[in-house]
């Protein structure tokens, strides 16, 4: 008989919390995706959502959280032989909007994440600008930012009652960067 792996067991309770909070209308899901990588044989599932009451789609702040799992712990949990220290999957949430010129909105940024994370996840922000072929304004306008949370640790399935609290919390912290992104119209 098929055994779920434990990324099997905790994407399950991943996917499910966040289509919950869709169907309470807090959220609305516009991508997902569950991939198995054959040429490096690692599973990767992602869901993508914003904020169900976000107006203008367009100026939408993206969530997207992120669960993978690799060779050397489906191979452990497969043979049930130690070849990793510690058997389970790592989890990224990743947020996508814009940042306007403002040279301290990255540092308001992480400061408002550290409040709602309490300093736990480790955030990074990529901050890019796309220039088109034969239209170069310098400096950009707008600029694109990926914060990323990377909390640095396996989970498994002694985990799995914390994900309804990062679930809430990342939704949390996507109102909260919508709410900035709002204020800069």
């Amino acid at each position: 008989m098929f055994h779920p792996l434990v990324f099997d067991n905790i994407r399950v309770v991943l996917e499910g919390g966040v289509y919950d909070r869709d169907f309470e209308g807090a959220i609305t899901i516009t991508d997902r995706s569950d991939v198995m990588d054959m040429a490096t044989f690692q599973r990767l599932f992602q869901i993508d959502f914003e904020l169900a009451a976000a107006t203008n789609r367009e100026r939408a702040v993206k969530a997207r959280m992120q669960l993978r799992t690799g060779l050397a712990d489906i191979a452990a949990e497969q043979l049930e032989q130690p070849l990793t220290d510690h058997i389970g999957c790592t989890i990224c949430i990743h947020f996508f909007t814009e940042v306007h010129g403002v040279p301290d909105e990255p540092q308001r940024i992480t400061a408002i994440l550290n409040d709602i994370w309490g300093n736990r996840p480790y955030i990074t922000q990529t901050i890019s600008s796309r220039l088109e072929e034969h239209r170069v304004e310098w400096p950009p306008q707008t600029y694109h930012n990926q914060i990323t949370l990377d909390f640095h640790r396996k989970i498994d399935e002694g985990n799995i009652d914390d994900l309804r609290d990062l679930i809430d919390h990342t939704v949390k912290s996507l109102a909260s960067l919508q709410e900035i992104r709002d204020l800069r119209k």
